[in-house]
């Protein structure tokens, strides 16, 4: 199931749940719902709403960060970040998949006993306003020497450069634009024929 296209939803392109909509029509099955500009109860309310459409489908759903309403809404999964909670924590409240995101090699050797890994970004990007300066497609190599668990490229990640990054050996890719936005069905297309 960790495979293939991995949707993080960002407001900046609309509504969370048509774009949750779209991605699942489109055939995705990894979701994740990122939001970092509301209160929090106006964001357990849009995860409550994104856990009821997803159920409808054989899909994961995975919260950003908050492991408190991963848990409230039944997610699947939390995906954290290096400056949240632990993973060992994590585990000891969260039964459900943990992934994190890693941008150099001596993170990945900290998160092997992490689900999967979210690593980049591998170009630049521009959807996440705290983003790192790219690794390229060498930084991802070197980190995917350490690790035996699904990788998710994730960062700048578009119908031009994405058969590159898949060339890597990644378990996907996770985007934001190349699905919220236009072409998104050729997008899709072309990792599913890839990864196939």
């Amino acid at each position: 199931m960790l495979r293939g296209v991995y949707f993080i939803t960002d407001s900046k392109f609309g509504d969370h749940e048509e774009m949750v909509k779209k991605a699942l029509e489109l055939g995705i099955r990894i979701i994740q719902f990122r939001e970092k500009r509301i209160k929090d109860r106006e964001r357990y309310f849009i995860a409550k709403k994104l856990r009821e459409i997803i159920d409808c489908y054989d899909a994961l759903f995975i919260v950003n960060d908050r492991v408190d309403i991963a848990i409230a809404v039944d997610a699947d999964g939390v995906h954290l970040g290096q400056e949240d909670l632990p993973i060992e924590v994590v585990r000891e409240i969260f039964d459900g998949l943990i992934g994190i995101s890693v941008h150099n090699v001596e993170e990945a050797r900290k998160a092997k006993n992490a689900d999967y890994v979210g690593v980049g970004p591998i170009f630049r990007t521009t959807t996440k306003e705290d983003a790192r300066n790219e690794i390229g497609i060498p930084g991802l190599i070197e980190i995917m020497k350490e690790l035996t668990i699904p990788v998710f490229a994730i960062g700048g990640i578009n119908i031009k450069n994405v058969v590159e990054v898949l060339k890597c050996g990644v378990s996907g890719v996770a985007v934001v634009s190349a699905v919220a936005g236009d072409g998104a069905k050729d997008f899709v297309d072309t990792v599913k024929k890839y990864l196939k």
